[in-house]
């Protein structure tokens, strides 16, 4: 596809426990207000199972664009969607047919790591795979990503521009990233904040 063929817009998809959501924690809809503040085409969707997954993945790739970002729980193995779990090789058999020119992050607790990368850049020609080292509380990731977003947000994402103001915002909030980027088909891998 090419990123001459995507639009540098980012697509929303959110699944939470059912007490976050009896309690309003829902990032995603806090990234897509901040993001629409912007000025940056945006698109949410909310899920709940891995077949909604599937066919929510589909709207992103016709959407043509080219940020892709999950906002979930995760495992450690893999990540936490309302009603179920789905472990990192089977969330890289999802993700990789979608991600070919496109950057995907992730918010959710540890789970942007080389068991999800690996898999991902093999099958795909995407650009990036990027969200927090280990745990991360609901605040400071919606800051955390609403701020990278916004500073990004009439620039071209690229591997460096990507790297100084995401370590920025780690510095600035105290958290840490991961940021793994396709090298001999496998993630390298670049720690931030």
């Amino acid at each position: 596809m090419g990123t001459s063929q995507t639009v540098p817009g980012t697509f929303v998809i959110e699944s939470n426990q059912f007490n976050d959501e009896d309690d309003e924690r829902q990032e995603g809809q806090v990234l897509q207000a901040m993001l629409k503040l912007t000025g940056r085409p945006v698109l949410y969707r909310y899920i709940r199972t891995q077949m909604e997954l599937a066919v929510i993945l589909k709207q992103f790739h016709d959407s043509r664009f080219r940020y892709l970002h999950l906002a979930c729980h995760g495992t450690g193995t893999g990540i936490a969607l309302t009603m179920e779990t789905i472990h990192f090789v089977s969330l890289a058999n999802l993700l990789a047919p979608v991600l070919n020119d496109r950057r995907l992050f992730i918010s959710a607790c540890n789970s942007v790591r080389h068991a999800l990368a690996n898999p991902i850049f093999k099958n795909s020609s995407c650009y990036s795979v990027i969200g927090p080292r280990g745990d991360i509380t609901f605040p400071k990731a919606a800051i955390s990503w609403a701020s990278f977003y916004s500073v990004m947000s009439r620039k071209a994402m690229n591997r460096t521009k990507i790297i100084q103001r995401l370590d920025g915002v780690c510095k600035v909030f105290g958290v840490r990233f991961n940021a793994f980027f396709p090298k001999d088909g496998r993630g390298h891998l670049v720690v931030l904040g």
